[in-house]
């Protein structure tokens, strides 16, 4: 079954998740924590046929040396597709985002939730170790998670 809007997928994630009444908010975000330390907010596409995915990882955009914006676009073209986020800056205070837009006209509740899925377990890795190599200079040339 796909879904016809972001508000019908959030609620069968919600469903899924066990989390019933989660609902976007008046800016269209709705929010859950997940390893007790981290948010992933549900966002309400440009698309009216897309749901998005967002977290925020630790790091401003002024703490970003030319190595670790290398490494974060490399991790944009390494990864890709539905639950595989990308990296971008939140225009109004340069926090670094994690983010994946999913068509959700097209996919199935399992495929969502694998998605989800995929994108949290990246969010962990670079709110955790990730970030830690980030910080340490890791070889742009290292081996990606996914």
């Amino acid at each position: 079954m796909s879904y016809p809007s972001p508000a019908h997928a959030l609620a069968a994630i919600a469903a899924e998740l066990g989390a019933e009444g989660l609902k976007f908010d008046e800016n269209g975000l709705a929010r859950v924590a997940i390893n007790n330390n981290v948010v992933v907010a549900f966002g309400q596409g440009v698309r009216s046929d897309c749901l998005d995915f967002l977290a925020e990882v630790p790091l401003k955009m002024d703490e970003l040396s030319q190595e670790m914006a290398c490494a974060l676009l490399l991790h944009n073209f390494r990864t890709g597709g539905p639950g595989f986020p990308s990296f971008s800056i939140n225009p109004t205070d340069g926090t670094v985002l994690l983010s994946n837009s999913l068509p959700i006209g097209r996919l199935p509740i399992e495929e969502i939730m694998d998605s989800f899925q995929r994108f949290t377990a990246v969010v962990l890795h670079f709110n955790g170790e990730g970030l830690h190599e980030l910080r340490e200079g890791g070889d742009a040339n290292d081996a990606t998670i996914n």
